[in-house]
């Protein structure tokens, strides 16, 4: 990736793999840092490239996001802040396989500059490549990478802590008590390993136990 001019990368496929596919797809090279802020500040509800995306037929570069999309003043923040970490202008490819979520693969760099049409394609041809490779070698397995096995109410808890509920709130909204709810988030934060709660759920995404759309 650096050698074609992209230092960051991320392919993100939304499957659940509770619904039995086992196709699930979650890589990424960008700064911890940025995706912990990402999962606190709950960046995803309002990300201005994924919106952008979903209206574009065959992605875009990051500087004409705003062609597409009226971004709002919390978008151009969300923007602000990823330029903050190094994460300046880059390429988004939608990529639409009939009868799947939709996937997003984004090349990004640190360079605050329009990409030229050679990097666009570059981009272009590394998501389309990326992803079919990624494909492949999840299909030559029996199944996905071991994972943390969670219980059905861990994941529960785990994506309503994603949306930003108190322990209380959560026990509230699963008819649970605050210690039963607190008991099942930390048990399974100490099965990752993790000592935030935001990186419990990044693993919990990444593992497919839950997916973008459980998030919002």
């Amino acid at each position: 990736m650096r050698d074609l001019g992209f230092r960051w990368f991320t392919l993100l496929h939304n499957i659940d793999l509770r619904r039995g596919d086992e196709q699930s797809l979650f890589l990424t090279t960008y700064p911890s840092a940025w995706l912990e802020e990402v999962l606190e500040e709950r960046h995803y509800l309002e990300d201005p490239i994924h919106a952008a995306c979903a209206r574009t037929p065959s992605g875009l570069a990051w500087d004409r996001v705003g062609d597409v999309l009226e971004l709002t003043p919390r978008q151009r923040g969300i923007l602000d802040r990823a330029r903050d970490h190094d994460l300046a202008s880059g390429y988004s490819l939608p990529i639409r396989t009939p009868g799947e979520p939709e996937a997003i693969f984004t090349a990004a760099r640190s360079r605050d500059e329009p990409l030229s049409a050679e990097e666009v394609l570059t981009a272009r041809l590394l998501g389309s490549v990326a992803y079919d490779r990624a494909r492949e070698l999840l299909g030559e397995r029996a199944g996905p990478l071991a994972c943390v096995p969670l219980s059905p109410r861990q994941v529960e808890c785990i994506a309503l802590v994603a949306q930003g509920k108190s322990d209380w709130e959560i026990g509230q909204i699963l008819g649970l008590s605050r210690d039963t709810v607190h008991e099942y988030v930390e048990s399974a934060r100490r099965r990752y390993g993790v000592r935030r709660r935001t990186q419990l759920v990044l693993r919990a995404v990444r593992d497919g136990h839950l997916n973008m759309e459980a998030l919002l």
